[in-house]
């Protein structure tokens, strides 16, 4: 059960079980900490419907990594390439984040044909195999939390987000 209040700017959730957390490997410097944990808290605050099913997550820094950041679902770790612009990197790891509940939160696979459709694909078309990174529905569905988290998002390539598919992950997020 989860109960949502927001009184004198604050929000309140009262559930059964602990919050999920983001967890800090040693890699990970003070203020990228600082930056992660508010983004995670953001990211929660958006998903007030789904914090029981996300799992615990590691957070990791790497200055070496051919992209700017990755899911490793086998760990729930996101690692982000640093250094970066406080803005960059709250984008790639929000982005990541909506990685981690696609593997953590069984209930995910409820809105993907919708928002496969909504996004123009078939709704039998595979999540997670695109002939491009634009062309993945599980990206595409990744930047549309990250412009629900953010309210606004870098420019990805030829990615543009439906305001159906926008919707379709604000009220799956949501439960409303």
């Amino acid at each position: 059960m989860v109960v949502v209040a927001i009184a004198a700017g604050f929000l309140l959730v009262a559930r059964n079980g602990p919050a999920p957390s983001l967890r800090f490997d040693i890699s990970v410097p003070d203020d990228l900490r600082a930056l992660a944990a508010e983004t995670w808290q953001d990211f929660l605050t958006i998903h007030p419907a789904r914090t029981d099913c996300i799992a615990p997550a590691t957070l990791s820094a790497a200055w070496e990594l051919d992209t700017r950041a990755e899911y490793r679902p086998d760990s729930a770790t996101i690692v982000v390439r640093v250094p970066g612009t406080a803005p960059t990197l709250r984008n790639q790891m929000v982005h990541e984040f909506a990685h981690h509940i696609e593997f953590t939160c069984p209930e995910q696979g409820e809105l993907r044909s919708t928002f496969a459709q909504a996004q123009g694909f078939t709704g039998s078309a595979p999540w997670f195999d695109g002939d491009t990174w634009e062309t993945t529905p599980s990206e595409q569905y990744a930047e549309a939390t990250v412009e629900l988290v953010l309210g606004r998002r870098p420019h990805h390539g030829n990615i543009q987000i439906s305001a159906r598919a926008a919707d379709i992950v604000r009220r799956w997020a949501t439960d409303s």
